[in-house]
C-alpha cells in the first residue's frame, strides 16, 4: 500500500488557500481544504509591527508587493500551505 498526497491551489472566489488530496495506491482516500482565513486589519497591523525589518522585507518579497496587507496575505497563504503539507506528510508516513 503506497500513500502519497497532492496539494493544489484553490480559487480565491471560494476562499483561496490549498486543497489537499490524500492518495492510497493512486486512488483518492480523503483530503481537506486549507483556506486563507479572513484577516482582521488590527491583527495584520499587530503582526506587521512585530516583524523585524528583515522579516518585513521577506514577506514583501514573497507577496511581490510593497503593501503590508499583501505581505500579510502571503504569510497567511504560506501558513495554510504548511498546514496542508504537514497533514500530507503525516498521511504518507
Amino acid at each position: 500500500m503506497k500513500r502519497t498526497y497532492e496539494i493544489h491551489p484553490r480559487p480565491a472566489g471560494i476562499g483561496g488557500g490549498w486543497k489537499l488530496t490524500l492518495l492510497e495506491d493512486g486512488q483518492e482516500a480523503g483530503g481537506g481544504v486549507f483556506p486563507v482565513p479572513e484577516d482582521d486589519p488590527h491583527q495584520g497591523m499587530t503582526w506587521w509591527n512585530a516583524l523585524t525589518e528583515e522579516r518585513r522585507a521577506h514577506w514583501l518579497m514573497m507577496s511581490a508587493s510593497a503593501i503590508p496587507a499583501a505581505a500579510r496575505h502571503a504569510y497567511l497563504l504560506a501558513h495554510a500551505y504548511n498546514e496542508a503539507f504537514e497533514e500530507g506528510e503525516s498521511w504518507a508516513m
